[in-house]
């Protein structure tokens, strides 16, 4: 995590405390989804934490910061105590800075962990701070206000200066979890591996170890118990259920099924359907029937009626205003189809409407060709098809200076902020289509247009992101001309990278901080996905080493300023936005590539935004100046 980021995010922060719980050596187990951010704090007992998909095993006192929304599970070994803060915290923004940094950090949705190194204190603070919560006097509350501050500050404090530890996850434990979860779908145990950051050789090793089978059998067992369910269930034919639990066919799973209970599925059916009472199928798992898996099992049996009512719920919670202006609106388009379909022949929506599924999984009715279209951050993506949207969060513009000339003054309509978009503002625009990057926010906005989840992490390219985004918006043809224009205009940036710099040849960026450097991830903003996935350039071996084996913070890797020399490539790029006014140490400025001038800026401005369209002009901006840094040097 880039720590002072976010704690200078926390530095501009307003909080609400919403809820403050104190358990006391109770035997419990809680399964919840948490409605606001929250400071989950144990402090004495053992138990399973499980955060989302990263699972937990508290020996000692720990902290965890969970995001709003995100579920939660906790199951006490034998007793535990822990206190629970709910807040509500918004980013008071200074400046467009600030809010650039709010929306690439997300500190209130991000989790994060801490073994701190001084527990007593922190557990000092927090029965005070509970004490007096307890009371009823305003003094007191804006105390424990006050208290919340410094209890951050004291977290953030002990992981900047590496005295309290992330919590370790239990990856075994994790990887048998998500077993479970995924049970009705393919599962490549080389995929696993490497989403837990280990080795499959580890990953069989230890999982034998700690359950005494391999990671395989294991899901193959719990495969054949789901399909003994579903057998007895008389509801589904064999080849249905196979399909469902991931088999490639029927036959496979028959055979699969028979060497596990020594009869096919159609004789265990006939044996077991009279007296289905006396099969008893279970897992002492505490984890096993969580959300995710309930979903898949409702969808998998009752698709139709599942999809029925959401359609009916979504239009029931609707609120008045919204939805007499959606039926005031649709009364006019009724108006004027019978003004131009004189013969009475009715017109299907086939014509116009289609079904796509998001990047979210969603199955989500849109136009055929959206035309009024609203989005909360994919401005590059959209102005690539030659589109102006018609609303989106304008402030996101002064962080991608490049897009400017692709749409003009004023023609792009402010919706808000990151987080706080008006729902006023975007009724008033009357979109027919919004696009989101938040799956939180997709229930307020279908109140008034269909709503797509579009996600980067979706898509292995930039060119897959414009060809994805040119399907829902029905711009295949646009998508089309800007890939062929991209692949032309980088091929043309490569080879002039190529032809001015020897063979090998690699490459790091600088992102400047006044008490740490930051070494810019292979696919962040920052440039650092222009550079490494759009112009395919090599990165500094110790650079390299980063990727492979840590997770980027905010898409930045903090290295402290006195070993930035062992991450110094034979290209080196700059960006000093947040430390335009500060004194760098000796150990940055004695660097040889400082003192000889040989580092090659980049302007801020122009390298926040990662989108494709950006990219393509940061590739190029990057080339020109790796070219024109090359000819100046053969000159001294």
């Amino acid at each position: 995590m880039n720590y002072e980021a976010y704690m200078l995010l926390w530095e501009n922060t307003y909080i609400k405390l919403k809820q403050f719980d104190y358990i006391n050596n109770a035997d419990i187990r809680i399964i919840t989804t948490v409605n606001h951010s929250t400071l989950l704090v144990i402090t004495e007992g053992e138990a399973e934490v499980l955060i989302g998909d990263q699972l937990y095993l508290v020996q000692r006192f720990s902290i965890f910061h969970i995001g709003k929304s995100q579920s939660l599970h906790i199951k006490a070994k034998d007793s535990i105590s822990y206190y629970m803060i709910h807040y509500k915290g918004d980013v008071i923004y200074a400046d467009a800075f600030l809010q650039h940094l709010y929306m690439q950090f997300q500190p209130f949705q991000t989790d994060f962990t801490c073994v701190p190194a001084n527990a007593l204190g922190i557990h000092m603070l927090l029965q005070d701070m509970y004490d007096k919560w307890k009371t009823s006097s305003i003094q007191d509350h804006l105390s424990v206000k006050a208290s919340f501050y410094e209890l951050i500050y004291r977290i953030f404090q002990e992981l900047h200066e590496g005295l309290g530890k992330p919590h370790e996850m239990d990856k075994v434990e994790a990887a048998r979890l998500y077993l479970e979860q995924h049970v009705h779908e393919p599962v490549s145990i080389q995929t696993l591996a490497d989403s837990l950051k280990i080795s499959t050789r580890h990953l069989l090793r230890t999982f034998k170890e700690r359950y005494g089978i391999g990671p395989q059998i294991y899901l193959q067992q719990l495969r054949i118990e789901r399909a003994k369910h579903y057998l007895l269930s008389k509801h589904y034919g064999i080849r249905e259920i196979a399909i469902s639990l991931g088999y490639e066919d029927e036959y496979y799973f028959s055979r699969a099924f028979k060497k596990e209970t020594n009869m096919a599925p159609s004789i265990f059916r006939r044996k077991y359907t009279s007296s289905m009472s006396e099969l008893a199928i279970t897992n002492e798992n505490c984890f096993q029937y969580n959300e995710n898996q309930l979903a898949q099992a409702i969808r998998f049996e009752s698709r139709e009626n599942d999809f029925m009512m959401k359609k009916m719920m979504k239009h029931i919670k609707m609120p008045f205003l919204l939805g007499l202006m959606v039926f005031l609106a649709a009364c006019g388009d009724d108006t004027s189809q019978t003004a131009d379909n004189k013969e009475g022949t009715p017109k299907t929506e086939e014509s116009t409407i289609r079904t796509v599924t998001d990047d979210s999984g969603r199955e989500v009715e849109i136009p055929v060709k959206a035309e009024r279209i609203v989005t909360d951050w994919y401005l590059g993506q959209i102005l690539a098809l030659d589109v102006v949207p018609v609303g989106a969060i304008t402030a996101n513009l002064d962080f991608a200076a490049f897009l400017k000339p692709y749409y003009k003054d004023g023609e792009i309509n402010n919706i808000g902020t990151d987080g706080n978009t008006s729902l006023e503002k975007i009724l008033e625009l009357k979109p027919d289509l919004i696009i989101t990057w938040n799956k939180d926010d997709v229930e307020k906005y279908e109140k008034i247009a269909p709503t797509i989840v579009f996600s980067e992490s979706a898509h292995q390219t930039a060119t897959d992101e414009i060809k994805a985004m040119g399907e829902y918006l029905g711009r295949q043809a646009e998508a089309d001309a800007f890939v062929k224009d991209f692949d032309n205009r980088i091929a043309n940036a490569q080879n002039k990278i190529n032809a001015a710099i020897p063979e090998g040849a690699t490459f790091t960026i600088f992102d400047a901080f006044e008490k740490n450097a930051t070494i810019v991830g292979n696919n962040s903003v920052s440039g650092g996905r222009a550079l490494y996935q759009i112009l395919n350039m090599k990165p500094q071996e110790k650079v390299q080493e980063l990727f492979d084996t840590q997770e980027s913070g905010g898409g930045r890797y903090d290295i402290s300023y006195e070993v930035v020399g062992d991450y110094i490539g034979d290209y080196v790029f700059l960006i000093n936005f947040f430390n335009k006014d500060g004194e760098f140490p000796s150990t940055w400025t004695n660097l040889d590539i400082v003192k000889n001038n040989k580092i090659i800026d980049l302007a801020p401005e122009y390298y926040f935004a990662s989108d494709p369209l950006s990219g393509l002009h940061q590739a190029e901006d990057m080339a020109n100046k790796i070219v024109e840094f090359t000819e100046s040097q053969k000159n001294k």
